[in-house]
């Protein structure tokens, strides 16, 4: 539909939701459905989807001229016609174009954004409305301008242009104004997925979906505006959604581009994050399950950890993201060659565990690997304390703490190209003891015996807390295969070293033994339990220990930060002990608990959050 035409029509009829004709749906379904986009943004080619239904009509762009009017620098080739040609007063449009009745039983306004400028926005919320948004990484945007639109290359493209802080704040005044929350699409799930994503948008808007969306004739439209054959150029070649050509663009981007993709894309990430998933078909039950520490658990995250602040920086520039946009650049050591050191720690009500401790043992692991300006434990404590704030965790929390080498000006393994400083990264989740992303700790748990060895000091030694963690993840795969929470690992003359995550105790005769810590790490939960043993008058060994004697012991335990102490009934098929947890590790396990509430001078107070 012309604009020009619509506000020609006979005296308006405000659009109301009786007067859709469809009551099946389990919601009312909209009347007209505004779609909210920045140029090259395959805005037109959705357009065509709706107007190929048969059921929709379809207006292109019926702000334009409103936007040309108020906008006197802004150059298009066909200003003068446009504006000679459709109405330009923005609240006469609204009035006459966008709340009148039409004819089928959808209506569907395609809008660039940035054209609302200077226009009250309240309408908005009339009923019978439905809004989506169609986002686009500003990267394909500005490599497409200049293929079409010659007058507007990719260097004189602004973030203006682009339009997406102008969605941004779209987002945020339909989600205050309307009952609805916009709906939004990513243009690339549209291009790689058309037919999933709009049975997506159609199910969110509470529309049917119509295979009718997927093709239609090449050429043009009767519902393009007059400014088509400067820009649809392109989306008149074809004849459908074509994921292949659609999402492979091999174009240059220009260095004047640079500074607007830098500026856009935190917009476009905000928006991202509310994009709506493609419909695919049914993920079976058994791929949405695992298998991990002997739990039955499902892949998806813990509701809690989908809203979290990860500190992330380098000394003095750290700062709180959340979860999706917390990340390190890809020339980042961590990246080029899991050149990193880290520790994992826990807080239990108002403490972290052992913080003081775990702090020595990360600077002593960056010292080994000769890490160059290094956060002090200062920067890293209060990092600490700043995210827990920030997240509001007091207890039940696992901070996995990691320290990279830093990110290197260039692609490579060497640390002479590090000259930003270490990157530090405070992740901290809910995760309880008691919880399916632990051990179950309750009725114990099985072991299997790794094929490959643990790496000894002459090769990676294991004081050394590092990232490069191939010689645990391997085994962890062979425990995962066999249905075991964790796979014991022996030394290269085949003495029990530890497991791929775990310290390694067993008990025998009432005494406490454990390998020496020459082929593993030397754990701060072991540490402690050792120290935790001799308290209560219970004997420890260090010493060599076969595999053979663990199949012989009373009992088997292992000690970690994340699953403090796990008994263990069972190692490769065979029952240890009387096959459940033993009582030596059961009153360990009592005792543990009581070390939180203990002064420390390890332990690290949290300060009050206000």
């Amino acid at each position: 539909v012309d604009t020009a035409s619509a506000l020609r029509c006979s005296a308006p009829k405000p659009i109301s939701r009786t007067a859709c004709h469809d009551t099946a749906m389990a919601q009312p379904p909209p009347c007209a459905i505004h779609q909210w986009s920045g140029p090259r943004s395959m805005s037109t080619a959705t357009m065509y989807a709706w107007h190929s239904r048969g059921d929709t009509t379809c207006v292109d762009e019926p702000l334009y001229a409103h936007h040309l009017r108020e906008s006197p620098d802004v150059f298009r080739p066909y200003r003068a016609e446009l504006l000679a040609a459709h109405p330009s007063e923005g609240a006469a449009v609204v009035r006459h174009v966008l709340l009148r009745e039409y004819p089928t039983s959808l209506v569907f306004f395609k809008h660039i954004t940035k054209q609302v400028v200077n226009l009250d926005m309240q309408w908005v919320a009339a009923p019978g409305l439905r809004h989506v948004l169609l986002v686009r990484h500003p990267l394909r945007m500005l490599v497409s301008f200049g293929s079409s639109v010659p007058w507007l290359p990719p260097e004189k493209a602004t973030l203006d242009e682009l339009s997406l802080p102008q969605l941004a704040a779209m987002h945020a005044k339909l989600t205050e104004l309307c009952a609805h929350p916009p709906v939004v699409v990513d243009a690339d799930d549209l291009a790689s997925n058309p037919e999933g994503t709009l049975r997506a948008l159609c199910a969110e808007l509470g529309v049917e979906f119509s295979p009718k969306m997927l093709a239609w004739p090449a050429g043009p439209k009767p519902c393009d505006g007059l400014w088509a054959k400067e820009w649809y150029a392109s989306v008149h070649k074809s004849s459908g959604w074509n994921s292949e050509k659609t999402s492979r663009a091999y174009r240059a981007l220009p260095k004047e581009s640079f500074p607007v993709l830098r500026a856009a894309l935190p917009f476009y990430e905000y928006l991202r994050a509310f994009a709506i998933k493609p419909h695919a078909a049914e993920v079976p039950k058994a791929e949405r399950t695992i298998v991990d520490h002997g739990i039955v658990r499902t892949l998806a995250p813990e509701a809690r950890n989908l809203d979290l602040l990860v500190w992330v920086g380098p000394p003095g520039k750290g700062q709180l993201l959340p979860r999706e946009l917390a990340r390190v650049s890809v020339f980042d050591s961590a990246v080029q060659g899991g050149d990193a050191v880290w520790e994992g720690i826990r807080v239990y009500r108002g403490k972290v565990f052992k913080l003081e401790r775990h702090l020595r043992r990360l600077r002593d692991s960056a010292k080994m690997m000769a890490f160059s300006n290094v956060h002090s434990s200062a920067e890293i404590r209060e990092a600490v304390f700043q995210t827990l704030a920030a997240n509001g965790m007091r207890d039940g929390a696992h901070i996995r703490l990691t320290l990279s080498r830093g990110e290197k000006t260039t692609s490579s393994m060497n640390p002479i190209f590090n000259v930003h400083g270490c990157t530090l990264i405070v992740l901290a989740e809910w995760k309880p003891v008691v919880s399916a992303a632990t051990y179950d700790n309750a009725a114990g748990i099985s072991l299997i015996t790794a094929a490959n060895r643990r790496n000894p000091p002459a090769c990676v030694d294991s004081k050394i807390h590092h990232n490069n963690l191939i010689n645990n993840i391997l085994p962890k795969i062979q425990a995962n295969h066999a249905g075991a929470a964790d796979a014991i690992l022996l030394d290269l003359e085949g003495f029990v070293a530890e497991t791929n995550a775990c310290n390694l105790f067993l008990v025998k005769q009432g005494h406490l033994l454990t390998p020496h810590a020459d082929h593993c790490l030397p754990g701060i939960t072991r540490e402690t339990v050792m120290k935790l043993a001799e308290c209560l008058g219970i004997a420890v060994v260090e010493r060599r220990i076969s595999l053979a004697e663990f199949y012989a012991a009373d009992e088997v335990f292992t000690t970690g930060t994340m699953g403090e102490l796990s008994p263990v009934i069972n190692i490769d098929g065979r029952s240890i002990g009387e096959g459940v947890p033993g009582l030596l590790t059961r009153q360990l396990q009592l005792e543990f608990a009581k070390l939180p509430d203990e002064e420390d001078e390890d332990h690290a107070v949290l300060p009050t959050f206000e």
